[in-house]
């Protein structure tokens, strides 16, 4: 197979499955929006539904690693349709859903179709993409997915407000789209199952980056420690997610409106940090050392911001220069792994460090909560620098007892 018939066939497959992960991120958050409507129809506490959130997250994130085997066993392609599949008609039905208990079953079935994703995704990458470019997929593969979690709440309260049937129709629409997303993706399925190329196999076998397939084991000191990243990387993101705007008002005495533009620039400068550190990723290579740079200098930032008083302006761009420092080492980290994984391999060790982002992601809401309860806001930002030093510290220890060629990446 020559290189030009490898790069059509890889930016095929990665537009489906960027489609599928824009529609991942994009179902993630469509529930929230609608909080206010369902506490009213359905007379439950808003307790009750951060419950649909975490089952959602929570379920997900913990099946992606036995997902991850099968995705090495069945092949990515069939596992990546049956997920968007459930998911979408999930989704879709929660339209239909006429009490709480309904919202939540169908909340766990959409968390259980979400948990295909990264690992079917990332093994149809590492067949199907260009070596040369391998950075610029993952960052752009990263970028779809916030991107869709960012247009979903606008999005849903639209369709809401643009019907006679409310937030129902809204979600049967949605629904809908996941399901043309899954045709395309049954129509090209020969894309996503695609086997390596004889030449690519052969260039990965002469180069010997890893150990026969049979003799490897997932639970390798570099993938220990990336799950270790993964959950460090979790705390930090998790806590910023569901915090910024409230901790912005209680330590730098802004109102909402600015707390709220902080954090959209945090947002903003996150997903397309992921894009320039795509870029990065593929020109210079280093990336244990972009990683570095990135999150030493994000966490340096976000301590000026808990213990310095600045003027607005400098603290909308404070906080873009955290999001754009998180979105950078996004796509290092992502060829770190690749570096370290034999490609048969690939789903079940992603699914396994993916758990640990859920895993970080979930604890980190509840227990910064509780700091901002007792009067602590601005120690979330230190602590969330704390979590960003030790993301970078786990992936330094990954490079330095993974196998050579790996380490040197």
């Amino acid at each position: 197979m020559t290189a030009q018939q490898v790069d059509h066939r890889g930016a095929h497959a990665l537009g489906l499955i960027g489609a599928g992960h824009f529609m991942s991120h994009f179902y993630g958050l469509t529930l929230p929006p609608m909080f206010p409507i369902f506490k009213a129809e359905f007379d439950v506490s808003y307790a009750a539904l951060g419950l649909l959130m975490a089952a959602y997250g929570l379920i997900g994130g913990l099946l992606q690693a036995p997902v991850g085997y099968l995705v090495d066993r069945a092949g990515p392609g069939r596992v990546l349709i049956a997920g968007m599949g459930l998911i979408a008609v999930s989704t879709g039905a929660i339209g239909f859903a006429d009490s709480y208990g309904a919202l939540f079953v169908l909340a766990v079935l959409a968390g259980i179709g979400n948990s295909v994703f990264h690992p079917a995704d990332y093994a149809i990458l590492a067949r199907v993409m260009n070596q040369r470019t391998l950075g610029r997929a993952y960052s752009i593969h990263t970028f779809v997915g916030f991107f869709g979690g960012s247009v979903a709440p606008m999005t849903m309260i639209a369709l809401a407000a643009a019907t006679a049937w409310g937030w129902r129709a809204a979600f049967v629409a949605m629904g809908g789209v996941g399901i043309i997303v899954l045709l395309a993706m049954i129509i090209k399925s020969g894309l996503l199952d695609a086997e390596l190329s004889a030449d690519r196999a052969g260039a990965e076998s002469a180069a010997a980056r890893q150990p026969a397939p049979g003799r490897f084991s997932f639970l390798t000191p570099p993938v220990l420690f990336f799950f270790l990243f993964f959950v460090a990387f979790g705390m930090t993101s998790g806590g910023l997610f569901s915090f910024t705007a409230t901790i912005l008002t209680q330590v730098h005495g802004v109102d909402l409106s600015v707390a709220n533009t902080a954090f959209s620039g945090f947002l903003f400068a996150l997903a397309f940090g992921v894009l320039a550190g795509g870029v990065i990723a593929d020109r210079l290579g280093r990336h244990g050392l972009v990683t570095a740079i990135a999150m030493i200098g994000g966490a340096a930032v976000l301590c000026l911001v808990a213990g310095i008083q600045m003027p607005t302006v400098a603290l909308v761009l404070a906080m873009a220069a955290v999001g754009l420092a998180l979105g950078v080492v996004l796509p290092a980290r992502d060829m770190l792994l690749r570096a370290m994984t034999p490609t048969e391999q690939t789903g079940k060790v992603v699914g396994f460090v993916f758990v640990g982002l859920s895993l970080g992601s979930s604890v980190s809401p509840y227990l910064f909560g509780w700091m901002i309860d007792q009067g602590g806001a601005s120690s979330v930002f230190v602590l969330c620098a704390v979590f960003m030093v030790c993301a970078m510290l786990a992936t330094t220890a990954a490079q330095a007892v993974a196998p050579r060629r790996a380490a040197a990446m």
